[in-house]
């Protein structure tokens, strides 16, 4: 008998019945005064996709494929739940079957996951073992009594009434775990004592923000142990999980879509006009970008050198840096060829985005147009064609424009020097290109000179707490966070962003405990 249509038929039942009881408590999600609990939401697509692999061994990404859900900054799939459509669900329960299977057509992996065999058809250890063990790492804590009790009753069924022996049986269980709610959905249960929420649940907190994935065993049964309650054995733990190879994912989730370079794979270059950018080129520049960034999580380079520090070496971008003069060195994230592409059209520079990605981006400052203001530049009119600067020229002899133009503009335009796709060039049009300005009453000649004003901006120290501690807790900013982020941004002080992470862990918030009054 196929094993998806007995899934079907039976799975779903079961499924739905454990749902009942699994999602009905109800999960404070203020921290007004008391420990907070994170709201219930699905879990990413990334993070969907890195779990499955880590619990099952797969390779499969099949949240690629599920419908997209909109989300706020960081507040990814926030109750999501209260109107899963039927698309959504059907995704979801076709995701659990597939990857499920996948894993089991290989030997190693199967072995890995069926790890006993019963002595007997009356043998209970094995089975129960295997599903207290495959249950606490796909809900990320221990099951309940009754939870065991629903899921050894599946899998009796499964061998008695569908004739599935050992192996496909737990097949099956597994398939209805990742059908259900404790799985696809990061829910925090109720604790006991002063934290707001289940010891496990910490644990889960620390492996998604670091690790974008599931707590592996180790983790769990420290966060059971009760050892995290103290703070040195949480930052011991921090910075284990942050050499693991799977802290590469706190780089590209939390880095990579605050600063967009995860948008890299996507982004469209015109390769009739800058037939450099191949595949290969493009995958180089993501990954020097990657490797730019955890240079301040890993390593020891403090934030504030974010605009100067130098940049990872990467044959496969060659092609780009082959027009650089040997004067010129590289440094900081905006001479990146990843940043410089993705703020560029696809066939040409955009000053504005430039620079409105340094503004909104890294110093947190909103640039949002008024209603009703055209953003496009004026297009090219006469026989002569126009540089850049002299169309944003034209575009800023309009009041409504000329205010955020006029703070923009400089820091954009001393960018000029480099194309779409980040090559060195010295002309736009035909004309000598001009990359100096003023930047807040200082005058600079070009880029290099006006890093170093950027790096005394205040912002920049003020605005990566905000990010972080919003991708921590999965949320937008309240108002009551801003005491919180502020006191992260006077002791951190713009240093390694493996400093930052250590505020944000031990923060009361972040552990489910009530804070005390200032």
């Amino acid at each position: 008998m196929r094993l998806d249509l007995v899934f079907r038929r039976v799975g779903v039942c079961l499924c739905l019945g454990l749902s009942a009881c699994e999602g009905s408590a109800s999960l404070p999600t203020s921290n007004r005064g008391e420990g907070e609990t994170l709201p219930a939401h699905l879990l990413t697509a990334s993070e969907y996709n890195a779990t499955v692999q880590d619990l099952l061994g797969v390779t499969s990404r099949p949240a690629d494929y599920f419908p997209a859900v909109s989300a706020s900054e960081f507040d990814a799939n926030v109750g999501v739940l209260a109107s899963l459509s039927q698309v959504q669900s059907e995704a979801v329960f076709n995701g659990a079957r597939d990857v499920v299977d996948k894993a089991f057509e290989s030997p190693a992996l199967t072995a890995r996951l069926v790890t006993c065999t019963p002595t007997s058809d009356t043998d209970d250890e094995c089975p129960k073992s295997l599903v207290k063990t495959l249950g606490r790492r796909a809900f990320r804590r221990s099951l309940d009594a009754e939870e065991v009790d629903a899921y050894m009753a599946a899998y009796h069924k499964a061998r008695q009434s569908l004739e599935m022996d050992h192996v496909d049986a737990v097949a099956h269980v597994l398939r209805v775990m990742l059908s259900s709610p404790s799985f696809f959905l990061r829910i925090e249960r109720p604790g006991q004592g002063k934290s707001a929420f289940e010891a496990a649940a910490l644990a889960s907190r620390l492996s998604y923000l670091l690790w974008g994935s599931m707590p592996d065993d180790e983790l769990l049964d420290i966060a059971e142990s009760g050892k995290l309650d103290d703070e040195a054995e949480l930052i011991a733990m921090t910075d284990k999980m942050l050499e693991d190879p799977r802290a590469q994912r706190f780089v590209s989730q939390f880095l990579g879509q605050w600063l967009g370079t995860v948008r890299l794979s996507s982004h469209n270059v015109d390769t009739s006009r800058f037939p450099q950018w191949t595949p290969a080129v493009a995958k180089g520049v993501e990954a020097q970008a990657n490797d730019f960034l955890a240079g301040f999580v890993t390593g020891t380079t403090p934030w504030r050198e974010v605009f100067q520090a130098p940049h990872p070496a990467n044959s496969a971008i060659q092609p780009l840096l082959a027009a650089d003069p040997t004067s010129l060195q590289r440094r900081g994230f905006l001479t990146l060829p990843a940043y410089l592409t993705l703020s560029s059209h696809s066939d040409r520079t955009s000053p504005t985005a430039r620079a409105k990605g340094v503004i909104t981006s890294l110093f947190c400052t909103d640039m949002t147009p008024p209603p009703g203001v055209i953003t496009e530049l004026p297009p090219q009119d006469g026989s002569t064609p126009k540089t850049v600067r002299e169309r944003l020229e034209v575009h800023r002899r309009n009041p409504s424009c000329a205010g955020c133009h006029n703070t923009l503009d400089p820091l954009g335009l001393s960018l000029e020097n480099f194309d779409a796709v980040g090559r060195y060039r010295t002309q736009d049009q035909g004309q000598p290109i001009d990359a100096s300005g003023v930047y807040q009453g200082t005058p600079f000649a070009d880029a290099s000179a006006l890093m170093p004003l950027l790096a005394e901006d205040s912002r920049l120290g003020e605005c990566a707490p905000r990010k972080l501690y919003s991708f921590a807790m999965r949320r937008s900013l309240m108002p009551e966070d801003e005491p919180r982020v502020a006191r992260f941004a006077s002791t951190w002080k713009a240093g390694t962003l493996r400093e930052l992470i250590h505020q944000v862990v031990v923060s009361p918030a972040f552990r489910g405990h009530a804070e005390e009054a200032p």
